[in-house]
């Protein structure tokens, strides 16, 4: 049996993959899917919601609704979609600058509700390794360096 988050980290890792090196807006529409899904994982993994929003990965936040639910994780997407509501109407800036300072404003009601939303997503409502590795396989042709 394959291993299918070795694949995606091998595929994150290739040098001939383009995810890295380009602009976001430079990405194909499946290298987008896959740059803010593996954002979205590594960072809220690595250190929480308030980690991925604060970091350049949550330049992105708005653009990983529609990534996720092009995958089919839609319970992650509502997740998602929840903890970008902890912004208000406007959401999370995608200009890091002017983000930043937004995540360092939350108020402590707000971060222990970005707080509650880490543990929903550590639950792992959906299975976005087994997801991304089969959108990464129906839509090879259009990630370079698989082509």
């Amino acid at each position: 049996m394959q291993d299918k988050n070795k694949q995606l980290i091998a595929l994150s890792e290739n040098p001939a993959a383009q995810f890295w090196k380009v602009s976001y807006e430079e990405l194909t529409a499946a290298e987008k899917v896959f740059v803010s899904i593996w954002e979205l994982e590594s960072e809220v993994n690595n250190g929480g919601f308030l980690q991925y929003f604060f970091n350049s990965s949550g330049d992105n936040a708005n653009h990983c609704i529609s990534a996720l639910e092009s995958i089919g994780a839609l319970n992650v997407a509502a997740l998602v979609k929840q903890a970008i509501s902890v912004f208000g109407n406007g959401g999370p800036s995608a200009n890091s600058d002017i983000r930043q300072p937004q995540v360092e404003n939350l108020s402590a009601e707000q971060k222990s509700f970005l707080d509650q939303f880490d543990q929903k997503f550590y639950k792992r409502p959906d299975n976005l390794t087994e997801l991304l590795f089969d959108y990464v396989t129906k839509h090879r042709t259009e990630i370079r360096g698989l082509n």
